[in-house]
């Protein structure tokens, strides 16, 4: 028997039946326990040579009985060489039992831990030192596998894009937050752990707290909270309890909602938009048929009133009577115009035009008119690039704002009208006043239509919502700044032209008047064509009318010849447009006046369309109408 053998068996025999009878039979008995253990065992002596080792001592380690005993643990175990293990053995000495992790060396080289557990004995005067030797490569790779579970878990934790946290329902202390938490609340990590939910996160102002109030497994909210510098911080919440080993916690997942909120507050802005639009459109429906029907009843009396009103010496008490009906019934059309420049998409005409012109007319009927309690300054610049438009309107708009300026200053005000070129593609007009001004939810609505702080009888709220109306119609923009006690400042900012505008003559050319001319009257209202009839007699001509365009060319195709006709735009069946082509074909040289109450783009184009074709806006005046057919004469 091997020396080493011998004394492995007396090593054995020693700490399995020292000084027994049998002791034979318990160190095979011994042996052959060992040999079955799934753990390896070493027996090792104080020069840290193996002088027992069991079957899978030999099996984890790739080696031969005879090969391992011929070994030391530093073979093995690099780390333990003999210096180390000697400090090993002292402290077994003194401990008598050890546990510690190691890595071991196969016989191919190849290394995997272990797990020791050591004993230290004495026999026959030797010390000896037994070991338990298991592989933990497994459980290294679990507990590798569960740190870098546990790390990727950290991190979609920390970089989810919503706050969470981990609440005692017992306490109500913050347990853990994610760094979402933190950047939300605007305090650090180490703040909100470990302090009580209510007093962090829900003051007691705030009411019950959102947090940690949940009277239900899981609960889906959308509440306010107030972050660390008092800003306030809406957000959908949702928490739901969880159980973490064996005990009940509140898990709080929180979401930042105030981008959502914008956008619902934006939806909600635009949707209202959409539904002024939609009043828009309606009101222009109804707009346009009240303003043929207003424009023929304003027509037919504004015409026989002018008529009228020459038949009797001027300063009679009838004269004045007609003069009154006339400028009334001249009222009721500027505000038919009005309703109707409300919803136009585009000008009625387009014209260079000289916008300090336009100003300067205005101050000069503001002079004589509302001026007499304010200031009023002009601050035009002398080199305004020009712009294209429609005059009337322009005008009509200005005025809005002058008017809405001086009724919102008392005595002493100073409204200023400002003009500057903006940049080479710009033209602006500033109104300007020292008025009361505008609170804040005054000035968001103060472009609705029929929104007005007036008193009852002294505004509709139309005016700005006809001058913004005007300035989009003109592909421009409005600016309005007030604050109340400091007055308000309108800027509107019109695409702007290079050429300078052609000047208007000075004197329209002498028109020569013609005398018992035949006029073809063409309109569907009865109204219309009764009085017309009676003011065309009364300026000297002859009157055929006619109800509709289909009889208006059957007139003329059985042989009417008239010198000028008057062609109403708005009637059933052909209506204007599709009659003046029609009409032109039978009378080519035929002149001819487009009646209409409302100048669109279509009127426009028909006048562009063929000569010797002029608009006459509805309602007018026997002057006007005798004007326009001494031109066409």
């Amino acid at each position: 028997m091997n020396p080493k053998d011998q004394g492995s068996e007396q090593a054995i025999r020693g700490a399995a039946a020292p000084d027994r009878p049998g002791s034979e039979q318990n160190t095979w008995f011994m042996k052959s326990a060992l040999d079955q253990v799934r753990e390896a065992a070493y027996l090792i002596d104080d020069q840290a040579a193996f002088q027992y080792v069991n079957r899978e001592a030999c099996r984890m380690l790739g080696y031969s009985e005879p090969e391992l005993l011929a070994l030391g643990l530093g073979d093995i175990d690099p780390d333990l060489s003999v210096a180390a293990w000697t400090g090993i053995w002292l402290d077994l000495k003194q401990r008598r039992a050890r546990s510690f992790e190691a890595w071991h060396r196969r016989k191919d080289g190849s290394r995997f831990p272990v797990e020791v557990n050591c004993s230290y004995f004495e026999h026959q005067g030797k010390a000896c030192h037994f070991a338990l030797v298991r592989d933990i490569s497994e459980r290294m790779q679990a507990q590798a596998a569960l740190l870098a579970s546990e790390a990727m878990q950290h991190q979609i934790l920390e970089n989810l894009p919503a706050g969470v946290l981990i609440v005692d329902p017992a306490s109500r202390r913050i347990e853990r937050v994610n760094a979402h938490v933190a950047a939300l609340f605007g305090a650090p990590r180490e703040f909100l752990e470990g302090q009580r939910c209510h007093a962090v996160l829900c003051p007691a102002s705030e009411g019950a707290c959102p947090v940690c109030d949940l009277g239900q497994a899981v609960d889906n909210s959308e509440r306010v909270l107030l972050r660390a510098d008092g800003s306030r911080l809406p957000i959908l919440k949702t928490v739901k309890q969880i159980e973490v080993n064996g005990q009940v916690k509140l898990l709080e997942c929180f979401i930042d909602i105030s981008e959502r909120k914008r956008a619902e507050a934006e939806q909600a802005r635009l949707q209202a938009r959409l539904q002024q639009a939609q009043k828009l459109e309606s009101l222009a429906l109804l707009a346009g048929g009240v303003a043929h029907d207003m424009n023929n009843v304003l027509g037919a009396i504004l015409g026989l009133a002018s008529a009228s009103q020459g038949l009797h010496p001027s300063g009679s008490p009838a004269a004045a009577a007609f003069e009154t009906i006339a400028k009334a019934a001249t009222r009721g059309g500027t505000m038919v115009k009005g309703l109707l420049a409300l919803t136009r998409q585009s000008p009625a005409e387009q014209r260079d035009l000289d916008l300090n012109g336009i100003l300067q007319e205005e101050a000069r009927l503001l002079e004589r008119t509302t001026l007499s309690r304010v200031r009023l300054q002009l601050d035009l610049a002398a080199d305004l690039r020009p712009i294209r438009g429609d005059a009337s309107a322009l005008a009509h708009a200005v005025m809005n704002l002058c008017v809405n300026a001086v009724d919102a200053m008392t005595d002493q005000g100073t409204l200023t009208l400002r003009t500057r070129n903006l940049d080479p593609h710009w033209t602006a007009v500033v109104v300007e006043d020292t008025g009361s001004g505008m609170a804040q939810e005054v000035l968001d609505r103060a472009l609705d239509p029929f929104f007005t702080t007036k008193e009852v009888g002294k505004g509709t709220g139309l005016g700005l919502s006809m001058v913004y109306s005007t300035v989009k119609a003109h592909q421009g923009q409005l600016d309005i700044t007030s604050q109340p006690g400091r007055g308000t400042r309108v800027e509107l900012r019109f695409p702007a032209i290079s050429e300078a505008p052609a000047p208007e003559p000075a004197t329209r050319p002498a028109a020569q008047a013609r005398t018992a001319m035949t006029v073809l009257l063409v309109d569907d209202d009865e109204l219309i064509r009764s009085s017309m009839r009676g003011v065309l007699e009364v300026l000297g001509h002859q009157a055929v009318v006619a109800a509709s365009g289909e009889e208006a060319l059957a007139q003329v195709q059985a042989g009417l010849a008239p010198d000028v006709a008057i062609l109403d735009m708005n009637m059933p069946g052909l209506g204007g447009a599709q009659t003046l082509p029609r009409l032109r074909a039978l009378r080519p040289d035929l002149p001819v006046l487009l009646a209409t109450g409302r100048v669109d783009q279509a009127a426009l184009d028909l006048v562009r369309g063929h000569s010797r074709v002029a608009l006459l806006g509805k309602p007018f005046s026997v002057a006007e109408l005798r004007e326009q057919l001494d031109l066409l004469g």
